[in-house]
């Protein structure tokens, strides 16, 4: 085939004009640490979620960590994760001191498998981690009375789902927490950045002791009372008004990542060995990234290259990470999945050319 295209990335953050402006009002400001647009970020994005709280802080792994701390979980305790996730939901497990579970995930959706989780409760178990992957929500009618009956906490691990819903609802509106991201990858960029939205209003509390020295409002730096153990993990005005050009943006980003979907479903429905994962669309679910699952993933990874078009290859399951090693028996749906998954395209200026291209050189690969 001939290339059309010199190249086509797969993904890449999108700034303007309304960052820019956001920016340099709070450098003629001169206040750059954590402040006024730093609340006023959180206050839109509580609003949007219809939460009670949120909390900004430096990424999306220390708002896991965060919230698990916040809720007592440490040293001892056991966190159930899915072993088909980032790397950085159970970084954020070890940073607490808690022991990393490891468990399934089900086939269709990449999300926690719940009857595994049920199987895996221990007497040390004080939570579970859910993983929206790729903005599909876990199963919330199930998951939130099984963690509640047998009195678990539940974080929501949403990073990847910020403005995706489940059953109509905000994905990190369910559980004790839900935590997001916004790093350069993500729907809404900050460069790095974190949110944990959560209606518990003493959780809400702790967070901003444990992300502030101890201190649960702005304090001056001088002599300041910390009657509590507390670190640094602030956000800025600066990181905030980014994020708060960016929020702007998000409905049509989301409208175009369901048209974009829609480009790569139409295309590659009918095709032999193509697997298009579930997603709800009537339901106001959105991926972030448009993924597919192929038998023959080394040809299709080897035509990109060949043609100069961007992908991502999914995760390698976390039970076959050095620092979560386990045996690989219990995690067979993880397994398959990490083989034949990939991430196509997926950036906000993508075009329907450029998918009917790409998916020509995925349809020529396979023939």
């Amino acid at each position: 085939m001939r290339k059309i295209f010199s190249s086509i990335p797969w993904f890449a953050p999108e700034l303007g004009d309304r960052e820019k402006e956001l920016v340099l009002e709070v450098i003629n400001s001169n206040y750059l640490n954590e402040g006024n647009f730093t609340e006023l970020f959180e206050i839109k994005v509580a609003e949007m979620l219809g939460v009670t709280h949120c909390v900004a802080v430096t990424s999306g792994t220390i708002a896991i960590a965060l919230a698990l701390m916040g809720l007592g979980v440490g040293s001892g305790d056991e966190v159930i994760v899915p072993d088909f996730t980032f790397i950085a939901t159970a970084n954020a497990v070890r940073l607490t001191g808690a022991e990393v579970k490891l468990v399934d995930i089900e086939p269709k959706r990449f999300t926690i498998d719940i009857e595994k989780v049920i199987s895996s409760i221990t007497p040390r178990t004080r939570a579970v981690i859910s993983v929206d992957v790729n903005g599909r929500g876990v199963n919330y009618d199930l998951l939130e009375p099984i963690a509640k009956g047998r009195r678990l906490f539940l974080i929501c691990d949403s990073t990847e789902g910020f403005g995706s819903k489940w059953k109509g609802r905000y994905l990190g509106s369910f559980g004790d927490a839900g935590c997001f991201s916004f790093s350069a990858n993500k729907t809404i960029t900050t460069g790095q950045g974190g949110m944990i939205a959560t209606n518990n209003t003493d959780l809400y509390y702790r967070l901003r002791e444990l992300k502030d020295q101890g201190r649960r409002s702005q304090g001056t730096g001088g002599n300041d009372l910390h009657p509590v153990m507390g670190y640094n993990f602030k956000f800025t005005n600066l990181q905030a008004a980014v994020g708060l050009g960016q929020l702007e943006k998000l409905s049509k980003r989301l409208n175009k990542a369901k048209q974009r979907d829609k480009w790569y479903q139409d295309l590659l429905k009918d095709l032999q060995g193509i697997t298009l994962p579930h997603l709800e669309n009537k339901e106001g679910e959105v991926a972030q990234w448009t993924d597919i699952l192929i038998q023959d993933k080394g040809e299709i990874e080897s035509a990109f290259k060949k043609f100069n078009i961007g992908y991502r290859a999914f995760w390698y399951p976390l039970h076959t990470q050095e620092p979560y090693k386990a045996n690989g028996s219990n995690f067979q749906n993880s397994i398959d999945t990490s083989k034949n998954g990939l991430w196509l395209p997926s950036f906000f200026g993508l075009t329907k050319k450029q998918v009917e291209y790409i998916c020509k050189i995925i349809k020529d690969t396979l023939r």
